[in-house]
């Protein structure tokens, strides 16, 4: 039996190759593929909620608290729409494409609650004008709108609880600004139920501040300084 040559051999493994499997077995290996494209981490939106919502808060509390004799609050509709509502809803979006439920929920749902109220304030929406004559009606109707919201504070507060002891006690004094808040509207305007809304509600706009500017300090990598925040150890 006449023995096949070399040439033959290496004539049949490049057919089968190539009639085959489609390539040369001794040919270069494909190019790995290009990293991944690095993409920029998001910013963080919670100094941007906290401080449209401290903003807006702080107004909306003096003129309740009757500050500079004010007695129509009308003139936080600008601030209700635009900085509590628009502004602190897009912070919440933010945190929400940053994967942080909390925060994302917190600053969505209260940028909701700003829109709501400046809806009512507005003559044009009809919500105020449909009470026409029934101002103890709008009143307690406004009562049952905030003890709501006070519901919904205490129960973001519940799940802050290990998170910072400022949040918490954001949370604590918000929770406690919307009862107060309830309260005047259920009794009909009392001035000095007002006025302690009044403060209430200021002090907790100053502590939104407060912690808004933490938020902002920690996200710069070279802060001035860091305020502190209270971090529970878990």
């Amino acid at each position: 039996m006449s023995s096949t040559s070399t040439a033959e051999k290496l004539e049949a493994a490049t057919y089968e190759d190539v009639h085959h499997r489609g390539h040369f077995a001794n040919a270069n290996a494909p190019p790995p593929p290009p990293p991944p494209i690095a993409r920029p981490a998001l910013p963080n939106g919670a100094a941007l909620g906290l401080f449209s919502f401290g903003a807006t808060c702080i107004a909306i509390s003096l003129y309740t608290a009757g500050a500079s004799s004010i007695s129509i609050p009308n003139a936080v509709l600008g601030l209700a729409l635009f900085t509590g509502g628009v502004a602190q809803f897009t912070g919440g979006v933010v945190e929400f494409a940053r994967g942080v439920t909390f925060t994302g929920s917190v600053f969505t749902i209260y940028g909701t609650f700003w829109l709501s109220y400046a809806a009512v304030l507005l003559p044009n929406t009809g919500i105020a004008t449909a009470y026409d004559g029934e101002t103890r009606m709008l009143q307690n109707a406004l009562g049952i709108y905030f003890i709501i919201w006070s519901i919904i504070t205490a129960m973001f507060l519940l799940t802050a609880l290990r998170k910072t002891l400022a949040l918490v006690i954001l949370l604590s004094l918000l929770t406690v600004t919307f009862l107060f808040f309830g309260i005047t509207e259920f009794t009909h305007g009392n001035s000095a139920v007002a006025k302690a809304t009044g403060i209430i509600g200021t002090i907790t706009g100053f502590g939104a501040f407060y912690v808004g500017l933490g938020e902002l300090l920690g996200a710069d990598p070279n802060p001035p300084f860091l305020l502190p925040q209270g971090v529970f150890k878990h």
